[in-house]
């Protein structure tokens, strides 16, 4: 791990200061055979940052892993330790219903290490938001993060802990308003819904809807709320 010194530099003279989490494990995670989620091409990514060369522009870091305690700033007690305490062989004796309260089956597949593939991507994120209170960067990369579907109490569409709300929260201890800009082909449902009611937020999403497109929330302008939507209605051919 490298890093700088965190000094605050006049921003007329100093270069944009970029930091970078990584953590080489996050490829060791597997959804499962065909999933279309796989975390393997965050380690891919990684290897062309450095074989380009990159990494030396960058203050790269490897993330402490969230703890209980930082995944309960947004997310219910009861969602986090089910998600700390389920595995692949427990899940066959749980009781259906517990399954499908937390949202778990295709598309949130319970596999091996999937709390500890949520403290790594969610851990990088967090503390990049804490280096920017900390006025020690100015830009902070995370590849492995940005799973906006997950809600407070379930998982979603890929996601099971919701590292941008709890970034967001971060952020919100030094600076009284933000502004979050998704760009994913997919309604920032579990973002906006967060942060739905709060004044100290906005959210603006840029997003593909219509024909049932995942998670079929967005096309319709906000009744209320501090939130942005900009949609493209799909095609027939979706990507």
């Amino acid at each position: 791990m490298q890093g700088d010194d965190c000094q605050n530099h006049p921003e007329s003279t100093h270069r944009l200061r970029v930091d970078y989490f990584y953590d080489e494990a996050i490829g060791n995670f597997h959804y499962g055979e065909g999933h279309p989620m796989r975390p393997h091409r965050v380690r891919l990514t990684h290897h062309l940052v450095v074989n380009y060369g990159l990494y030396k522009h960058l203050n790269v870091f490897r993330p402490r892993p969230a703890s209980r305690a930082d995944l309960t700033a947004f997310h219910s007690d009861d969602y986090i330790r089910f998600l700390s305490d389920v595995t692949p062989d427990s899940m066959q004796d749980l009781n259906p219903g517990i399954i499908e309260r937390y949202n778990m089956g295709e598309d949130c597949p319970v596999f091996d290490g999937l709390y500890e593939y949520c403290q790594t991507y969610t851990g990088g994120s967090i503390a990049g938001a804490a280096r920017i209170n900390q006025g020690c960067s100015d830009i902070v990369i995370n590849w492995a993060g940005g799973l906006h579907h997950a809600k407070k109490g379930e998982a979603s569409g890929f996601c099971y802990t919701n590292d941008i709300v709890l970034s967001i929260l971060e952020l919100l201890k030094t600076f009284s308003r933000v502004l979050y800009i998704d760009i994913d082909i997919h309604h920032g449902d579990g973002v906006e819904e967060a942060f739905y009611l709060t004044n100290r937020v906005m959210t603006l999403s840029f997003h593909q809807s219509g024909n049932n497109f995942f998670p079929r929330t967005g096309a319709a302008p906000p009744r209320s709320g501090y939130c942005l939507r900009h949609h493209k209605k799909s095609s027939a051919q979706i990507y």
